[in-house]
Protein backbone atom coordinates (compact mmCIF):
# COMPACT_ATOMS: atom_id res chain seq x y z
CA UNK A 1 0.00 0.00 0.00
CA UNK A 2 1.27 3.33 -0.85
CA UNK A 3 1.10 6.42 1.29
CA UNK A 4 -2.07 7.83 -0.18
CA UNK A 5 -3.83 4.55 0.17
CA UNK A 6 -2.71 4.35 3.80
CA UNK A 7 -4.00 7.85 4.49
CA UNK A 8 -7.27 7.07 2.71
CA UNK A 9 -7.62 3.79 4.60
CA UNK A 10 -6.90 5.64 7.79
CA UNK A 11 -9.55 8.30 7.00
CA UNK A 12 -12.09 5.60 6.11
CA UNK A 13 -11.22 3.69 9.29
CA UNK A 14 -11.53 6.85 11.41
CA UNK A 15 -14.84 7.70 9.68
CA UNK A 16 -16.14 4.19 10.30
CA UNK A 17 -15.13 4.38 13.95
CA UNK A 18 -16.70 7.83 14.20
CA UNK A 19 -19.87 6.50 12.52
CA UNK A 20 -19.97 3.47 14.83
CA UNK A 21 -19.46 5.72 17.87
CA UNK A 22 -22.19 8.09 16.69
CA UNK A 23 -24.48 5.12 16.03
CA UNK A 24 -23.87 3.84 19.57
CA UNK A 25 -24.46 7.30 20.99
CA UNK A 26 -27.63 7.67 18.89
CA UNK A 27 -28.90 4.24 19.95
CA UNK A 28 -28.09 5.01 23.59
CA UNK A 29 -29.84 8.36 23.26
CA UNK A 30 -32.82 6.66 21.59
CA UNK A 31 -33.00 4.12 24.44
CA UNK A 32 -32.77 6.97 26.94
CA UNK A 33 -35.49 8.99 25.14
CA UNK A 34 -37.68 5.89 24.86
CA UNK A 35 -37.26 5.19 28.58
CA UNK A 36 -38.00 8.83 29.38
CA UNK A 37 -41.07 8.79 27.10
CA UNK A 38 -42.23 5.51 28.70
CA UNK A 39 -41.78 7.01 32.17
CA UNK A 40 -43.66 10.16 31.17
CA UNK A 41 -46.42 8.06 29.60
CA UNK A 42 -46.63 5.92 32.74
CA UNK A 43 -46.78 9.03 34.91
CA UNK A 44 -49.49 10.51 32.66
CA UNK A 45 -51.41 7.21 32.80
CA UNK A 46 -51.17 7.14 36.61
CA UNK A 47 -52.22 10.79 36.89
CA UNK A 48 -55.17 10.35 34.51
CA UNK A 49 -56.19 7.17 36.30
CA UNK A 50 -55.98 8.92 39.70
CA UNK A 51 -57.97 11.88 38.36
CA UNK A 52 -60.54 9.52 36.87
CA UNK A 53 -60.83 7.58 40.13
CA UNK A 54 -61.13 10.83 42.11
CA UNK A 55 -63.80 12.12 39.72
CA UNK A 56 -65.66 8.80 39.88
CA UNK A 57 -65.44 8.77 43.67
CA UNK A 58 -66.68 12.36 43.86
CA UNK A 59 -69.55 11.56 41.49
CA UNK A 60 -70.39 8.43 43.48
CA UNK A 61 -70.31 10.47 46.71
CA UNK A 62 -72.62 13.07 45.16
CA UNK A 63 -75.01 10.35 43.98
CA UNK A 64 -75.04 8.72 47.42
CA UNK A 65 -75.59 12.10 49.08
CA UNK A 66 -78.38 12.91 46.63
CA UNK A 67 -80.00 9.53 47.22
CA UNK A 68 -79.75 9.97 51.00
CA UNK A 69 -81.29 13.43 50.75
CA UNK A 70 -84.11 12.11 48.57
CA UNK A 71 -84.64 9.24 51.01
CA UNK A 72 -84.82 11.66 53.95
CA UNK A 73 -87.30 13.84 52.04
CA UNK A 74 -89.49 10.86 51.23
CA UNK A 75 -89.29 9.56 54.79
CA UNK A 76 -90.17 13.00 56.14
CA UNK A 77 -93.04 13.24 53.66
CA UNK A 78 -94.34 9.85 54.72
CA UNK A 79 -94.07 10.84 58.39
CA UNK A 80 -95.89 14.10 57.69
CA UNK A 81 -98.65 12.15 55.94
CA UNK A 82 -98.93 9.79 58.90
CA UNK A 83 -99.05 12.72 61.33
CA UNK A 84 -101.72 14.38 59.20
CA UNK A 85 -103.70 11.14 59.21
CA UNK A 86 -103.28 10.85 62.98
CA UNK A 87 -104.59 14.38 63.54
CA UNK A 88 -107.45 13.79 61.08
CA UNK A 89 -108.28 10.60 62.98
CA UNK A 90 -108.29 12.55 66.25
CA UNK A 91 -110.86 14.96 64.75
CA UNK A 92 -112.94 11.97 63.61
CA UNK A 93 -112.81 10.48 67.11
CA UNK A 94 -113.94 13.78 68.63
CA UNK A 95 -116.80 13.93 66.13
CA UNK A 96 -117.73 10.36 67.07
CA UNK A 97 -118.06 11.09 70.81
CA UNK A 98 -121.42 10.18 72.24
CA UNK A 99 -123.96 12.99 72.32
CA UNK A 100 -123.46 14.09 75.94
CA UNK A 101 -119.67 14.16 75.73
CA UNK A 102 -119.76 16.02 72.41
CA UNK A 103 -122.18 18.64 73.77
CA UNK A 104 -119.99 19.10 76.87
CA UNK A 105 -116.88 19.39 74.70
CA UNK A 106 -118.39 22.10 72.50
CA UNK A 107 -119.85 23.93 75.50
CA UNK A 108 -116.42 23.91 77.16
CA UNK A 109 -114.85 25.23 73.95
CA UNK A 110 -117.41 28.04 73.81
CA UNK A 111 -116.81 28.99 77.45
CA UNK A 112 -113.03 28.96 77.05
CA UNK A 113 -113.12 31.07 73.85
CA UNK A 114 -115.72 33.56 75.08
CA UNK A 115 -114.44 37.04 75.91
CA UNK A 116 -117.61 39.05 76.55
CA UNK A 117 -120.10 36.31 77.34
CA UNK A 118 -122.51 37.65 74.74
CA UNK A 119 -121.10 35.98 71.62
CA UNK A 120 -123.12 33.90 69.21
CA UNK A 121 -122.31 30.23 68.70
CA UNK A 122 -122.10 29.23 65.03
CA UNK A 123 -122.18 25.50 64.26
CA UNK A 124 -122.29 23.36 61.15
CA UNK A 125 -125.85 22.60 59.94
CA UNK A 126 -125.92 19.05 61.33
CA UNK A 127 -124.70 19.95 64.81
CA UNK A 128 -126.98 22.99 64.99
CA UNK A 129 -130.04 20.90 64.13
CA UNK A 130 -129.07 17.98 66.38
CA UNK A 131 -128.00 19.77 69.58
CA UNK A 132 -127.31 23.47 69.05
CA UNK A 133 -129.64 24.64 71.83
CA UNK A 134 -128.13 22.10 74.24
CA UNK A 135 -124.62 23.41 73.56
CA UNK A 136 -125.64 27.03 74.22
CA UNK A 137 -127.54 26.05 77.39
CA UNK A 138 -124.63 23.94 78.71
CA UNK A 139 -122.11 26.72 77.96
CA UNK A 140 -124.24 29.26 79.81
CA UNK A 141 -124.77 26.84 82.71
CA UNK A 142 -120.98 26.30 83.01
CA UNK A 143 -120.04 29.96 82.78
CA UNK A 144 -123.02 32.03 83.82
CA UNK A 145 -122.68 33.88 80.52
CA UNK A 146 -125.30 34.73 77.91
CA UNK A 147 -124.08 32.95 74.81
CA UNK A 148 -126.71 32.50 72.09
CA UNK A 149 -127.09 30.09 69.24
CA UNK A 150 -126.73 31.82 65.88
CA UNK A 151 -129.15 31.16 63.02
CA UNK A 152 -126.11 31.16 60.75
CA UNK A 153 -124.26 27.89 60.04
CA UNK A 154 -120.82 27.24 58.58
CA UNK A 155 -119.37 24.31 56.63
CA UNK A 156 -116.99 23.23 59.39
CA UNK A 157 -116.15 19.62 60.24
CA UNK A 158 -117.23 19.98 63.84
CA UNK A 159 -116.67 22.32 66.72
CA UNK A 160 -117.91 25.90 66.63
CA UNK A 161 -117.18 29.50 65.80
CA UNK A 162 -117.88 32.24 68.32
CA UNK A 163 -118.99 35.51 66.76
CA UNK A 164 -119.24 38.98 68.28
CA UNK A 165 -119.97 41.45 65.49
CA UNK A 166 -117.06 41.32 63.06
CA UNK A 167 -114.82 39.38 65.46
CA UNK A 168 -114.84 35.61 65.24
CA UNK A 169 -112.99 32.96 67.22
CA UNK A 170 -112.57 29.76 65.21
CA UNK A 171 -112.98 26.70 67.43
CA UNK A 172 -113.63 24.26 64.58
CA UNK A 173 -112.18 20.88 65.51
CA UNK A 174 -109.92 20.65 62.45
CA UNK A 175 -108.62 24.19 63.07
CA UNK A 176 -107.92 23.42 66.72
CA UNK A 177 -106.16 20.20 65.74
CA UNK A 178 -104.02 22.10 63.22
CA UNK A 179 -103.16 24.76 65.80
CA UNK A 180 -102.15 22.09 68.30
CA UNK A 181 -100.25 20.14 65.68
CA UNK A 182 -97.09 22.23 66.01
CA UNK A 183 -97.16 21.71 69.79
CA UNK A 184 -97.95 18.01 69.62
CA UNK A 185 -96.10 16.93 66.46
CA UNK A 186 -92.84 16.08 68.25
CA UNK A 187 -94.63 13.94 70.83
CA UNK A 188 -96.89 12.34 68.21
CA UNK A 189 -93.86 11.60 66.01
CA UNK A 190 -92.09 10.02 68.99
CA UNK A 191 -95.12 7.84 69.67
CA UNK A 192 -95.61 6.90 66.01
CA UNK A 193 -92.00 6.39 64.93
CA UNK A 194 -90.14 5.15 68.01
Amino acid sequence: MNGIEKVAARIVSDAQQEAALRKQETEARAVQLRAQADAEAEELRRRLLAEGEAAAEKRFSLLVSSAETENRKRTLGAKQELLSAAFARAVELLRALDRDKYVKLLAALAVRASETGTEQIILNPEDRAAFGEEIAAEANRLSGKSLTLSQETRPIVGGLILSQGRIEVNCALDTLAELRRSELSAEAARMLFS
